[in-house]
C-alpha cells in the first residue's frame, strides 16, 4: 500500500540510520492467537506452561537464534555487546543474533515468510516494533513471557508500569524485554538565547513550541524552527495525552479494535494548529519515509531550532557533534558567555502536549519467545531473557543503545547516575527517563492488529494537510474511514 509524497519534502535516506518503520499491509491473524490466554472478565488469564528447567536435562550447550533488525549504530553494538556477554557468563547455552535488516519492517516480513514456509524455519527468538505487538499475539507462534516470569519466579513488577500496560494483550505481558523510547522535544539552546529566551525553559504545550517557534523566527534565527515528521507516533501520543482512542474496545485494550475513531473535534483542532504553523512559515516538515534522517539533519545543520522525535535520537545527535560541545556545557549549568552561539547547543524536554507536558506512553522495539522451538530451546531463550531483565545487564541497553530503563532499579546504577551527568546522550536522556517513570499505565496508546494500513492512512492525512493543502476535517474523515476498513479486514 502505498501513499503520495510531497517531492520538496522528500527526504534524503541514508543507510545506518535506525527508522521507527513499519511493514506496508497486514494480514488477518492466523489461528491460535491471544484468545488462547486472555483472561475473561475479572479473570486471571491462564498462561501456557514454559519449561524454564528444561536446560537441566540438556546434553552440551543449546543453541538458539535471534532474529533482530532496526537497530543500527551504537543500538546495534549494544546489541552485540549483550549477546557476547551473555555467551561468556554461561556455558549452557550459545545465542545467535542474526540481523536481518536495517528496518523493523524487513524482520517481520521475514517472519512471515519463514512462518508460512513451516516452524521449522522461524528462529527461537525474535525482535520486532512494538506496531506488531497485536499481530503476535494473534500469530499463535508466541510464549507469552509472562507465563516463563511466573515459572522462574521473576517479579513482573520490577519492569515499569506503563511499559508492562503498554506490552499486555489481554492482561498478558507478551514480551520478555523491551527497548523502550518516548517522544521528547531535542532544542538548540544557543538559538534560544540569541532569540532571547530562556535557554533553561524549553516549550511544554504545542501552543509554546508555537510562542516560541514565532519568536525564534521573528529574532531571525531559524527559518524554519520547528523541524516535523509526520509520523502517526506523534499524532497517537498527543491524541492519547488528551484522553482519546484512535480505535475502539477501549482504544484495543478491551478486545479486538473494529473500528476507527480518531477523526474527533480533539484531532481537528490538533492538525488545525499544525497547518497554520505550517501556514506561518514556522514549520520545517518531512515525510515519515523509511531510512530519511533530513529532520535530524535540519537541527544538526541549524536550518531549525526544534525537533520533536525519539528519544533515542540523544546518541544519533550526540555522535553527530562529535565531541564539540560537552555534557556540563549542554547541560543545566549552561553558561552562554562561556561558549560559542554560532554551534549547536542540545538540550531536551518532555513532549510538548496539547495541554501539558509528558503525556507519553512507551514505544519501541521488543524480544518475543517463539513456542515453536524445543522446550530445551525454550529454556534457554529464557535464560538470555532473563539475563537481560537483571539491571547490570539491562543498563547496557540504556548506556550504550540510548533506551530508557524498563527495569526499575536500573537508574540507581552508578553507572546510570554518571552517565546522566557527564554523557551528553546521557544528558539528553534523563528527562526522558524521568518522563517513562511519570507515563500513566492506564493511557498505553492504541493496540491494533493491522497497524500499518492505520499508520497509513493517518500519515497520509497528515501529508495531505501539511504539504497539499487539504481540507483537516474532510482529511482525518478519509484516514479513519480507510483505517476501519483495514480493522475490519484483519478481524475478518
Amino acid at each position: 500500500m502505498t501513499t503520495s509524497r510531497s517531492p520538496r519534502r522528500r527526504g534524503l535516506a541514508v543507510l545506518g540510520v535506525a527508522a521507527l518503520v513499519v511493514a506496508a499491509c497486514s494480514d488477518p491473524p492466523t489461528s491460535g492467537g491471544n484468545a488462547d490466554v486472555a483472561a475473561g472478565d475479572g479473570d486471571e488469564a491462564e498462561l501456557p506452561d514454559c519449561p524454564v528447567d528444561a536446560l537441566e536435562d540438556a546434553e552440551g550447550p543449546v543453541e538458539v537464534t535471534l532474529w533482530f533488525g532496526g537497530l543500527a549504530g551504537s543500538a546495534n553494538v549494544a546489541m552485540r555487546q549483550i549477546v557476547d556477554a551473555f555467551n561468556a557468563s554461561q556455558d549452557q547455552v550459545v545465542v545467535n543474533a542474526s540481523d536481518q535488516g536495517v528496518s523493523y519492517a524487513e524482520v517481520y516480513r521475514e517472519f512471515t515468510s519463514a512462518a508460512s514456509a513451516g516452524d521449522d524455519q522461524l528462529p527461537d527468538m525474535i525482535y520486532l516494533e512494538d506496531t506488531q505487538l497485536q499481530a503476535m499475539a494473534d500469530s499463535g507462534k508466541v510464549l507469552p513471557a509472562q507465563a516463563c516470569m511466573e515459572a522462574a519466579d521473576y517479579d513482573i513488577t520490577d519492569l515499569e508500569p506503563a511499559v508492562r500496560s503498554k506490552y499486555s494483550v489481554g492482561g498478558v505481558l507478551y514480551p520478555a524485554y523491551m527497548n523502550v523510547s518516548t517522544p521528547v522535544l531535542y532544542y538548540n539552546k544557543a538559538h534560544w538565547e540569541r532569540a532571547g529566551l530562556d535557554p533553561s525553559d524549553p516549550p511544554e504545550t504545542l501552543e509554546e513550541v508555537w510562542e516560541h517557534a514565532r519568536a525564534i523566527k521573528e529574532a531571525g534565527v531559524a527559518d524554519k524552527p520547528l523541524s516535523l515528521k509526520t509520523t502517526r507516533w506523534f499524532f497517537e501520543t498527543w491524541l492519547t495525552g488528551v484522553g482519546v482512542d484512535m480505535v475502539d474496545e477501549g482504544n484495543g485494550r478491551d478486545g479486538l479494535a473494529t473500528e476507527a475513531t480518531f477523526a474527533t473535534e480533539e484531532a481537528e483542532e490538533l492538525m488545525t494548529m499544525l497547518k497554520e504553523m505550517d501556514d506561518e512559515g514556522l514549520v520545517n516538515a518531512f515525510a515519515n519515509t523509511e531510512g530519511s534522517i533530513d529532520h535530524y539533519l535540519a537541527l544538526v545543520t541549524q536550518e531549525s531550532s526544534m525537533l520533536i522525535e525519539t528519544s533515542t535520537a540523544s546518541t544519533t545527535i550526540r555522535d553527530a557533534l562529535g565531541g564539540t560541545i560537552t555534557a556540563e556545557q549542554a547541560g543545566v549549568d549552561f553558561d552562554p558567555s562561556a561558549i560559542d552561539l554560532s554551534v549547536l547547543v542540545p538540550g531536551t524536554g518532555p513532549f510538548p502536549g496539547i495541554e501539558e507536558p509528558g503525556q507519553v506512553f512507551p514505544s519501541g522495539g521488543a524480544f518475543y519467545l517463539l513456542n515453536t522451538s524445543s522446550p530445551e530451546e525454550v529454556a534457554a531463550s529464557w535464560a538470555f531473557m532473563e539475563f537481560m531483565l537483571q539491571p547490570e545487564n539491562a543498563k547496557i541497553w540504556h548506556l550504550q543503545g540510548g533506551y530508557l530503563p524498563v527495569v526499575k532499579d536500573v537508574e540507581d546504577e552508578p553507572e546510570v547516575q554518571e552517565f546522566w551527568q557527564h554523557d551528553l546522550a546521557g544528558v539528553l536522556l534523563q528527562p526522558a527517563a524521568e518522563q517513562l517513570s511519570e507515563a500513566d499505565p492506564d493511557r498505553s496508546g492504541p493496540l491494533i492488529g493491522p497497524y500499518p494500513d492505520v499508520a497509513d492512512a493517518v500519515e497520509a492525512a497528515m501529508e495531505g494537510i501539511l504539504f497539499d493543502d487539504q481540507d483537516v476535517s474532510s482529511a482525518l474523515t478519509r484516514a479513519q474511514e480507510r483505517a476501519t476498513e483495514a480493522l475490519e479486514r484483519y478481524a475478518g
